[in-house]
């Protein structure tokens, strides 16, 4: 089912920034929302702390796949430093990221 991604940011109040570590070592700011069907979407990311070239508002307006939390997690807030999220992209195979911190 495609999501307004607008409209589900609104519903839900928002969406969560998060630094994860991908697997070549690089850190990413992710921008995360829990959607109406229950799990959390992929909105978009970007290199860590560089807003300064991509603004948040452009990368929050796309559904790029969904977030799959360790299974003991039922939130993005229960998740601590070291975690292992996965993420299974629209258009390409799933890969883990390693969960830093919140973003700031």
């Amino acid at each position: 089912m495609g999501y307004n991604v607008g409209e589900q940011i609104l519903k839900r109040g928002g969406y969560h920034a998060i630094t994860v570590k991908t697997s070549s070592d690089s850190e990413r700011d992710m921008f995360i929302c829990r959607f109406e069907d229950g799990n959390y979407h992929l909105l978009g990311h970007r290199p860590a702390r560089r807003s300064d070239l991509f603004q948040e508002s452009e990368e929050t307006r796309q559904d790029l796949g969904i977030v799959a939390l360790p299974n003991e997690k039922k939130n993005l807030s229960d998740l601590v430093r070291g975690e292992t999220i996965m993420i299974h992209p629209k258009e390409r195979d799933p890969y883990q990221v390693e969960y830093l911190e919140r973003c700031s």
